[in-house]
């Protein structure tokens, strides 16, 4: 018996490496999803600044497009995202947004350039947004890691502590705190399921307000 405490903080150990290799890749996509909400955020507001310089029926069709477009992303796109599936209505605010774009160049082409360069930024966040708000942490790791919580929880009451007090006090504190990582790094990994740590719509709900209003 006096040898099982080290065993169990070998076991302690291999879960700690296995906790923090998942939690850092897990802020990792975090970040990296923020990132691509909050630049494709700004690119769509960027382009409804810029249109200020078209004629009024090129900016009409642009700012429409973008109204239609955040209009659609708030009410079944996150959804979608989540699930890792294409909306629909999505792709066509989309298209639409493009040949509102296109039509710039036919109109205007001093002014084209910009316009698809924006266009692009656009398009280029709303992909990184849907990778990273449907990759899911690989099933092996995540069995993995749910086997190592489980050995963290139902072996620590092997832990030799003569008090019977403090025996219930550690063991409960390690088993406590083992699901608690394994709770924050689970619900990480599903930055766009409502629950303790998710990423809600709200920049894009700002953003149409903000555009509304001004309209």
């Amino acid at each position: 018996m006096g040898s099982i405490p080290w065993l169990y903080s070998t076991i302690g150990l291999i879960f700690g490496i296995i906790s923090a290799f998942i939690i850092q890749k897990e802020w990792q996509r975090w970040n990296d999803l923020v990132d691509s909400v909050k630049g494709e955020v700004g690119a769509l507001s960027e382009l409804w600044l810029w249109s200020e310089r078209l004629n009024e029926k090129e900016r009409d069709d642009i700012r429409n497009s973008i109204k239609d477009y955040l209009k659609v992303v708030i009410k079944k796109g996150w959804e979608k995202t989540r699930k890792g599936e294409i909306s629909n209505e999505l792709e066509e605010a989309i298209i639409k947004m493009n040949a509102a774009v296109s039509e710039i160049d036919r109109v205007n082409p001093l002014l084209s350039t910009v316009a698809f360069s924006l266009f692009s930024n656009i398009t280029s966040y709303r992909e990184k947004r849907l990778r990273f708000g449907s990759s899911e942490m690989p099933k092996v790791l995540l069995n993995t890691f749910r086997f190592s919580t489980f050995l963290m929880i139902a072996l620590c009451p092997l832990i030799a502590v003569k008090d019977h007090a403090l025996h219930l006090l550690f063991a409960n504190s390690i088993a406590m705190l083992s699901f608690t990582i394994y709770t924050v790094a689970v619900d990480m990994d599903n930055p766009l399921k409502p629950g303790g740590w998710h990423l809600t719509n709200s920049d894009y709900v700002n953003l149409l307000n903000k555009l509304e209003s001004k309209s």
